[in-house]
């Protein structure tokens, strides 16, 4: 095993033979999981069905239709709080409401039918449970918010009493499914989907028992099914591909890919020290202190904003918090040292050594309750190629992966490095300001910081950036949806408008600026994975990331004299911008 690191601990050469091991799989087959199949189908009354499932999530962190976990608190981001988490929708509720969807129906019934039918139902008995299961994910499904919605928090997120979630949940006596789920005593809920979960609670009645029993065992072997006996794991790979079009990678490529993501933390560290130079985050944090001093004049020049809103903005920018590269300390991830995993010749395999992993890491996520929120974890790790924003910590974070070429090359033109890393940095700044991310505070609580009067003016602007992007020509019939990614098409449009800005009007430079921020977004689509991201992805295809950002940037004009009638021109009147 070549591609683990020489000084390697037993674990990483445990996991990956027992995810390549076909024997140990198909002789282990689901039996890590029978227990908890079991105890979903002993259940002879809803409340005993409920507290079955809670105790399952409360051990692996398993949700089917109705579970509770620790998250930060959207409205007092020091502490944690319970939350009442979405029911598995299967294909997602946007595929589940829209009929022009059938095929993608027919897969996924026929992968519950196949589930099943490994479990060891006949046939017909399996197919009839699938479309039963269907029916009723379905009907949740018309009860559920929205992608685009879910970033609405009037509408998502709310917080509620023990009293008020009880409500919501007549027939369930709540005390002991909290006990179970870990959580015992919670006084103060986050609910993700209220609508959903009203939805839920009229959905448990003895009537419906069976059919809740098997939703949740279909839910449980579907989410287990890769990493169980081959059979199964030949199910999940086929139904990915009818629903992705992207064939899955050979046994042994993908048990190289399982090991870097659950030890993804052990490669962090190993992945620092190999690639990661100090100089590197250095010039970074250079260019994140020129782009908040950008922002900060930027937000004094908003005509639409008036100063008391400018003030809070001032204090919210003020109050960013940075990560560059890699965590300073490892302390918060040092639970997962717990986590033993063993190899086939020691009776291992692979779905018990996830389990071991899954009981870790939702003990942990139980014991936060209580404690003060952790604000030194990382949500990425420092070789994973992304970055994000944070809300509720108010913070920015770019692991050490993505700062390498071709976003960040230290021998690069500074031009290059504003179109690659200069314009995710950016992009991420804006998040602490576009459609969700802008209704959180300096202290990351949700919070309405802006007066009336701006915030509408806000609103406006947003509504004009949604029409842009529903308007932008996609191919063959497909269309973006500009409510759904609102937040990150705000974020580059205001990345963009930045680095330009700090480029300058030197058109050589700006061409080259321009093709480094497409070469960043660069990509390939299959049909199908393409209208998935269109309907559940709340980033725009990489093409309306490069050319509706571009075309509606005034330096983009100034750098390939851009005329009335060429094919990216836009009107001035009708380009878009908040930031």
């Amino acid at each position: 095993m070549d591609f683990l690191p020489e000084t390697r601990p037993a674990p990483e050469d445990d996991l990956y033979l027992s995810y390549v091991d076909e024997d140990s799989r198909n002789a282990t087959g689901i039996e890590p999981i029978r227990p908890y199949l079991d105890a979903i189908d002993g259940a002879s009354t809803v409340q005993e069905y409920v507290e079955a499932i809670a105790a399952i999530d409360g051990e692996i962190n398993y949700s089917s239709l109705l579970s509770f976990s620790v998250a930060v608190d959207f409205y007092d981001s020091a502490r944690y709080v319970v939350q009442a988490n979405r029911a598995d929708l299967g294909l997602g509720r946007e595929y589940l409401v829209d009929e022009s969807m059938s095929s993608y129906w027919d897969a996924y019934k026929t992968l519950l039918t196949r589930l099943f039918v490994l479990y060891g139902l006949r046939e017909d008995e399996a197919a009839e449970k699938a479309e039963n299961i269907f029916a009723l994910q379905t009907e949740l499904a018309r009860s559920s918010l929205s992608e685009a919605e879910l970033n609405d928090y009037s509408k998502s997120y709310q917080p509620m009493t023990l009293d008020q979630v009880a409500a919501l949940l007549p027939t369930v006596d709540l005390a002991p499914v909290l006990e179970k789920e870990g959580v015992s005593g919670a006084e103060q809920f986050q609910v993700v989907d209220p609508g959903q979960l009203e939805a839920i609670g009229k959905m448990l009645t003895e009537e419906n028992l069976p059919l809740l029993k098997d939703f949740s065992a279909a839910t449980l072997l579907k989410d287990m099914s890769g990493r169980a006996s081959m059979d199964f794991r030949q199910a999940a790979a086929d139904y990915n591909i009818a629903v992705t079009g992207i064939a899955p990678l050979p046994l042994a490529e993908a048990g190289k890919d399982a090991v870097l993501s659950e030890l993804d933390w052990e490669f962090g560290k190993v992945y620092v020290e190999k690639y990661f130079p100090e100089e590197s985050k250095r010039m970074v944090l250079d260019m994140v202190d020129e782009m908040v001093t950008w922002f900060d004049h930027r937000i004094d020049q908003l005509d639409w904003m008036g100063d008391e809103t400018k003030a809070a903005a001032h204090r919210k920018l003020d109050a960013l918090n940075v990560k560059i590269g890699y965590p300073d300390s490892y302390d918060f991830v040092a639970y997962l040292d717990d986590v033993q995993y063993a190899s086939p010749a020691d009776g291992g395999s692979y779905l018990e050594n996830s389990l071991a992993r899954f009981r870790v890491v939702t003990a942990h996520n139980r014991g936060l309750l209580g404690q003060p929120a952790d604000k030194s974890e990382w949500g990425m790790t420092p070789q994973t190629v992304n970055c994000y924003y944070t809300p509720t910590l108010n913070e920015i974070v770019f692991p050490a992966a993505i700062l390498q070429p071709p976003f960040f090359d230290p021998n690069a033109s500074r031009a290059a490095n504003l179109g690659g890393i200069g314009a995710l940095i950016a992009h991420e700044l804006t998040h602490a300001f576009d459609s969700s991310g802008g209704r959180f505070d300096e202290n990351g609580n949700l919070n309405m910081w802006w007066t009336d009067e701006d915030y509408a003016n806000f609103t406006a602007l947003q509504q004009d950036i949604i029409d842009y992007y529903n308007a932008f020509p996609l191919s063959d019939g497909f269309a973006i949806d500009g409510e759904l990614c609102l937040g990150e098409n705000i974020a580059d449009l205001g990345a963009l408008h930045c680095v330009t800005e700090l480029c300058g009007d030197d058109p050589q430079a700006l061409r080259e600026l321009f093709e480094a921020y497409a070469a960043s977004w660069a990509e390939k689509y299959t049909r199908v994975s393409l209208d998935m991201t269109l309907r559940t992805d709340p980033h725009a295809p990489g093409v309306a990331r490069t050319n509706a950002a571009a075309s509606s940037t005034e330096a983009f004009y100034e750098a390939y004299d851009v005329q009335e009638g060429d094919g990216m021109y836009v009107a001035p009147e009708d380009r878009v911008g908040i930031w």
